[in-house]
């Protein structure tokens, strides 16, 4: 029988939010929102994600947020416009537009993740379980595991990443080739598996507001961002999934997993923070044993 997926727009106040839902959300499993990276990433880089969630049948939520993507860019926006809660609002207004407000579950991937994690510490009526992949307890942590790991690169490039920030010349080529050489060990190990016709459009904007000009330069509106004392206020069933080689460590993993109750932890060998990519059979035969395992 046919997967039905349907795509559409949720109109509000900032604009044209674009969805596409894969699966059918009446045919009684609960359905699982799936949130992209960045900020400014789309929901191509959840795709493979989604698609592992999808397999067993599970109706699956992706979206480009609002400034990326499908949806309206807003460019002309501010830098404080940029926040958390603007997201989060776009999430409410989504899943009660699809009308999941009584029974969902959220899978955020790296910032999706962050957002994921501050809507659940609020607990919000119809959230039954969280899914974390490859994500942050808070601004902090990130900027200090990640510095870890520029340490760890070779010399030539570690020194021009120091070098280069030191001077703010975020766009000298010699510290561009290290940011290269950080994505190939910690972000994506192998090439982009699907060519798409049309290059989706990342919210540079929104990610430079919100982050900065660097996955380990935080000078956005995020820099001060923070769950970590927040955490156990979280009491729906939830996974945290990461790679060994992620520039999400399994440090903050770690650290998550302690403070959410009854929470569980898994890291892929050998995989970096596009693990569902790298490992797509591994990534979700463990994810699907903890839903049956939660009876979600």
């Amino acid at each position: 029988m046919a997967t039905k997926d349907r795509s559409g727009y949720l109109t509000w106040k900032h604009g044209r939010t674009w969805f596409r839902v894969i699966g059918d959300l009446r045919n009684g499993q609960t359905p699982v929102v799936v949130m992209h990276g960045g900020p400014g990433g789309t929901h191509v880089g959840v795709l493979s994600m989604a698609k592992l969630l999808n397999a067993s049948g599970r109706p699956v939520i992706v979206y480009d947020q609002i400034g990326c993507g499908k949806s309206t860019a807003l460019k002309a926006k501010p830098t404080s416009f940029w926040t958390i809660e603007l997201f989060e609002e776009e999430l409410s207004r989504l899943i009660k537009h699809l009308k999941i407000e009584n029974r969902y579950l959220l899978a955020g991937a790296s910032w999706g993740g962050m957002l994921a994690l501050n809507y659940a510490v609020k607990r919000p009526k119809g959230l039954k379980g969280l899914i974390i992949a490859n994500s942050l307890p808070s601004s902090r942590m990130w900027v200090r595991e990640t510095r870890k790991l520029v340490a760890k690169l070779p010399a030539k490039h570690r020194n021009a990443i120091y070098k280069y920030e030191k001077l703010k010349k975020y766009k000298a080529k010699e510290y561009l080739a290290a940011n290269v050489e950080f994505a190939k060990r910690h972000i994506r190990q192998i090439p982009q598996l699907v060519d798409f016709a049309q290059k989706p459009k990342f919210g540079k904007h929104v990610y430079e507001a919100m982050w900065g000009p660097t996955e380990f330069t935080v000078t956005g509106t995020l820099k001060d961002w923070s769950v970590e004392k927040e955490l156990h206020l979280i009491k729906v069933p939830t996974f945290f999934i990461n790679g060994e080689k992620d520039e999400a460590t399994p440090v903050m993993h770690r650290f998550m997993k302690a403070r959410v109750k009854g929470s569980q932890y898994y890291c892929i060998k050998g995989a970096s923070h596009t693990a569902p990519s790298e490992a797509p059979l591994e990534w979700m035969q463990v994810t699907q044993k903890w839903l049956t395992s939660k009876k979600l």
